[in-house]
């Protein structure tokens, strides 16, 4: 029997289209809840790899700093909470070796099983696909060359000296260094100050810029490596737990081994990597600085307090009630300021290229001493380790 054959024609027609594949959606167009099968290719390259040390590690409670490799990424596009793994090369395939979900700087830090490996990192979609992907990374080591845990009950004089003056001394005229204003026990370095009981009953008067005031006479914690060890470029960090108020400030910080040469910063600048000032209602947040003396020996100074860095911690924790690492990566080109692995300052105008020394200390510069009370002075910043890597 014959049929028409146009209406023959349409069914056919209409039957190879729904056999056809689907044209794939444009990726600004695609559902949030897309399959597997129908999502967009993972953009390969759209994320970096960053291998550092060990400079992420917060807490509650003191531990032992690690030789491990650590990996950052970043992902552009991504959003906080995201999961994000990180994948190992195993010669046939990429294993998933460890998962976290992404911070809201737009990063995610791992801890690398090994050093030999090539590495990447993936961030998935909610239904498990990859949506985007860093480009591979080989894994390495990173070399120590200054460690100290503070495991026994007293200073390492091996690696540490007692500073005997401060510097500059025209903006401390009431305090002077003494190992009584610290300890050391239970893992931990413990900076303070103390009434100076030599000069007991005595009242010092002081000045500085405009500024006036009196205050009892005190005492400082200044420890610091200088002809003991010194290093050019690298990373340096500490972990550290700060003290609450305010009328002191603790410090981790740079200075360079053959002191200033003045209008030529690349021969040595000091570098803060952190200092606290302590909390007010308004204030609370970690400051990094570098500084340095032009051309006609006048001091100058770049960096300040970065309220960012208080993004980078924990919210329910402030810079007291946990430790930190604080860390600064140190090349020929540029400065870099961390806390816990995450950037919140960067310097490549002024760059010291020459050996720099540490430095661990509380101080009273004179201008804190009106907030300085009684219980303020029994607190104490604590400072669980200290170590360098090379390069």
């Amino acid at each position: 029997m014959a049929f028409p054959l146009a209406p023959l024609l349409a069914a056919l027609a209409c039957t190879a289209a729904m056999l056809a594949p689907a044209t794939p959606l444009a990726a600004s167009a695609a559902p949030a809840a897309e399959t597997p099968a129908a999502a967009p290719a993972a953009r390969v390259g759209s994320g970096a790899l960053d291998l550092r040390p060990t400079i992420a590690q917060p807490g509650t409670r003191p531990t032992t700093s690690r030789s491990s490799t650590q990996a950052l990424a970043t992902f552009s596009g991504t959003s906080t909470g995201q999961v994000v793994v990180l994948q190992r090369d195993t010669g046939t395939a990429w294993e998933t070796v460890s998962r976290g979900r992404q911070h809201p700087s737009g990063s995610t830090i791992f801890t690398l099983p090994d050093t030999t490996s090539v590495y990447r990192a993936v961030a998935l979609t909610g239904s498990g696909a990859a949506a985007a992907v860093t480009d591979s990374v080989r894994a390495r080591a990173f070399t120590t060359i200054f460690r100290d845990e503070f495991s026994g009950n007293k200073v390492d004089f091996s690696r540490w000296s007692d500073q005997k003056t401060l510097a500059p001394a025209y903006m401390r005229m009431c305090s002077r260094l003494s190992p009584r204003a610290r300890t050391v026990g239970g893992g931990v370095l413990r900076m303070g100050v103390a009434r100076d009981a030599a000069r007991a009953g005595r009242t010092c008067r002081w000045k500085l810029n405009g500024q006036s005031g009196s205050a009892p006479y005190m005492l400082n914690t200044q420890l610091y490596t200088g002809g003991k060890f010194d290093f050019t470029y690298g990373y340096a960090a500490a972990r550290m737990k700060m003290h609450l108020d305010k009328g002191m400030h603790a410090s981790f910080w740079m200075q360079p081994a053959n002191w200033y040469t003045p209008g030529q910063p690349a021969k040595g600048t000091e570098i803060d990597v952190v200092e606290f000032f302590g909390r007010t209602k308004r204030d609370s947040t970690i400051a990094s600085f570098l500084h340095w003396y032009d051309g006609d020996n006048v001091h100058r100074k770049k960096g300040g307090k970065f309220p960012y860095a208080n993004t980078l911690r924990e919210r329910a924790r402030t810079w007291s009630e946990a430790y930190h690492v604080f860390s600064v990566e140190w090349s020929a080109d540029a400065i870099v300021f961390r806390v816990d692995g995450r950037e919140y300052y960067r310097e490549t105008d002024v760059v010291s290229r020459a050996p720099e020394y540490l430095l661990l200390s509380m101080l009273t510069s004179d201008y804190e001493l009106e907030k300085l009370t009684r219980r303020t002075m029994r607190q104490t910043a604590k400072v669980d380790w200290v170590r360098v890597w090379s390069r």
